[in-house]
């Protein structure tokens, strides 16, 4: 116990030890960090709800698939890059770990300078799509123009963390990440409370951190990582690698990308009833982006356990450890479906006065709705990392499409005939739907993918 915890201090082998133990004390950290990363949106969202007004509240809310459609293009290539990297690693193989590094660096740059461009050239388009109504417009704008000018910090600062976790570090991440959490709040509380700059000041505290997160973790790696020592052959661009990170990654980023262009659909039909219906899910829906981000820590875990131990062609360690997860996970949903019963009003007051009486009572019934199938997500987040580990970089993309075509068809039979009562149905229908593909999928992809590693190992 005492090795494996100084062992965390820089990197756990995933490949050694029992499954279970080795995937928990990586997952923790990533946990805790996808928590604060998340508390950068939560604190944006209480301090203008609570200090700005609900109108404001109403306009960041609409900002959020728009920005994710383009950001999530960025976060989601980086964890692909991960995996390739975190398959060297397995294969104890330093010179394709460095060129894999390297190559994976073009191209989350090119992608968050691109995301950038995109960004602000589209939002208002983008906006008018989704039928973000005049009174919100000037604050969606103002909102999203800030954060997509600073989004290429946040593909840099991914990708230094997907390269720490691909070596099994992942608590340095997290150090930087809460400082970064902790300053945004501090920065938050100065732009928006004593300088009176409104949404204007929540974004710009947020790009803020981001930068700092981004420029600390890489002074740490250029110190510590004897892995960023290159040589001047390994800056060469090399197509067969960029390739092969395409083919895990590129996947992997359209998913964000499509799961954001589903929300864009129901959003858009959310901005319709109203901007008490739009400030009531943006506050409620935090719960869920909770629960997402702790699901995501598991799986982002299992992934990099299933990348490192398919590279070693340990094959019954990565079922072990998918079964065990399962365990976990499930537990884990069933809890925290009892505290969102319980204080689901709470969580709502956090993020608008007590006299929004409407704004609470719309939140109260989607949390306590949604959260009764936190468990589908539990499954579906360990069944689809696990796949996407050792190679299968095809399911992220089957279920971003499946999600894209269950909300539309949601958002055209429940939301526009039920009003907000139907936008509470629309997430535990998708997940339902993709996890039921998912499973249904997953023994064979996995015996699949095994037997054709063992036959390229003979």
């Amino acid at each position: 116990m005492n090795t494996l915890k100084l062992s965390m201090l820089s990197s756990i082998d995933l490949a050694k030890g029992k499954p279970l133990k080795v995937i928990i004390f990586f997952a923790l950290p990533l946990i805790i960090a996808n928590l604060f990363q998340t508390l950068y949106t939560t604190v944006d969202t209480i301090i203008v709800g609570k200090y700005v007004s609900t109108l404001a509240l109403a306009s960041v809310g609409a900002t959020t698939p728009v920005i994710d459609l383009l950001l999530g293009l960025a976060i989601g290539l980086s964890s692909g890059l991960s995996i390739v990297i975190a398959q060297k690693v397995g294969a104890n193989d330093s010179r394709a770990t460095k060129r894999a590094i390297v190559n994976g660096f073009y191209l989350i740059a090119f992608t968050g300078i691109s995301v950038m461009i995109a960004g602000l050239l589209l939002n208002h388009s983008l906006f008018k799509i989704i039928n973000v109504s005049d009174e919100l417009m000037s604050g969606a704008l103002t909102y999203s123009t800030i954060i997509f000018i600073g989004s290429i910090f946040a593909s840099i600062y991914n990708y230094e963390s997907a390269i720490l976790r691909a070596h099994g570090n992942s608590v340095v991440p997290l150090l930087f990440l809460i400082l970064s959490a902790l300053l945004n709040i501090i920065l938050d509380l100065i732009f928006v409370i004593v300088c009176q700059m409104g949404i204007a000041g929540v974004a710009l505290a947020t790009v803020f951190s981001e930068l700092i997160c981004c420029i600390l973790c890489f002074i740490y790696m250029k110190k510590k990582l004897d892995i960023l020592v290159f040589e001047k052959d390994d800056y060469a661009i090399r197509l067969d690698y960029i390739k092969e990170q395409i083919k895990i990654g590129l996947p992997m980023a359209f998913f964000q990308s499509l799961l954001a262009i589903s929300f864009l659909v129901v959003q858009s039909a959310l901005n319709t009833l109203g901007s008490y219906e739009v400030a009531a899910y943006t506050a409620a829906y935090k719960m869920d982006s909770l629960m997402m981000q702790t699901l995501s820590g598991f799986g982002t875990a299992i992934s990099t356990f299933s990348a490192q131990n398919y590279g070693n062609n340990s094959f019954d360690r990565i079922r072990q450890g998918a079964k065990s997860m399962l365990k976990i996970t499930v537990i884990l949903s069933l809890i925290v479906m009892v505290f969102a019963q319980l204080f689901s009003r709470q969580f709502m007051t956090l993020f608008v006065n007590e006299s929004e009486v409407d704004v609470i009572r719309l939140g109260v019934q989607y949390i306590s709705f949604t959260s009764c199938c936190y468990f589908i997500l539990g499954v579906n987040f360990i069944v689809r990392f696990v796949l996407t580990g050792i190679g299968q970089s095809s399911i992220p993309l089957g279920v971003g499409v499946l999600e894209v075509i269950v909300r539309c068809l949601g958002t055209y039979f429940l939301v526009y005939p039920l009003g907000f009562t139907g936008m509470i149905y629309i997430n535990p229908l998708c997940w339902g739907t993709s996890t039921l593909l998912i499973v249904c999928v997953y023994p064979i992809l996995l015996n699949k993918t095994f037997k054709k590693k063992m036959k390229k190992a003979q």
